[in-house]
């Protein structure tokens, strides 16, 4: 991915996600040097990036970490398109982080509804997010899962899996 490309994705990531759910700059461009990380990206007639998915190679399953739509592409269908995509040709189990829904909080509903159309189930143990940048605190979070619920030794090997290989060491 050329320069240009990630930072479009980085403007995208930082307009979409509160800052503790974000790598710094360097961060998040040092791992496209990581074999099992990779960025997948939908842009536009003139190449700009309208959106964009992180996602972790993970043993067993394939971790989205983030996906995220340019502000002004929102509603246009191109985030289930890049997620229908992938599904299709992962082949793989699928899991990505939610925050806990909250009907005080309507984006967090919605958000859980957009991941249910597209056959991601909730994973209802406690989960938890490990910080991003030194300082951070770490997050309650909910787990979905695709194609099925993780059953509890599924769930366990999973976020061990993520926290170990997808999570900084402070």
């Amino acid at each position: 991915m050329n320069s240009n490309k990630f930072d479009e994705v980085f403007e995208i990531m930082s307009v979409s996600f509160p800052e503790s759910e974000i790598r710094t700059y360097r961060e998040q461009k040092s791992l496209l040097n990581n074999k099992n990380y990779y960025l997948i990206t939908k842009e536009n007639e003139n190449g700009h990036v309208e959106a964009f998915m992180a996602v972790w190679k993970l043993n067993g399953f394939d971790f989205i970490e983030h996906l995220a739509v340019h502000p002004d592409s929102r509603g246009t269908g191109i985030g289930t398109k890049l997620i229908k995509e992938f599904l299709n040709s992962s082949k793989r189990p699928v899991v990505l982080e939610i925050e806990v829904p909250d009907i005080k909080k309507e984006n967090t509903v919605r958000r859980k509804k957009f991941y249910e159309k597209l056959n991601f189930k909730i994973n209802n143990n406690i989960y938890y997010q490990l910080p991003l940048k030194k300082g951070s605190p770490k997050l309650e979070m909910k787990l979905m899962s695709y194609p099925k619920i993780l059953n509890n030794d599924e769930f366990k090997k999973v976020e061990k899996e993520i926290q170990k290989k997808a999570y900084p060491k402070f």
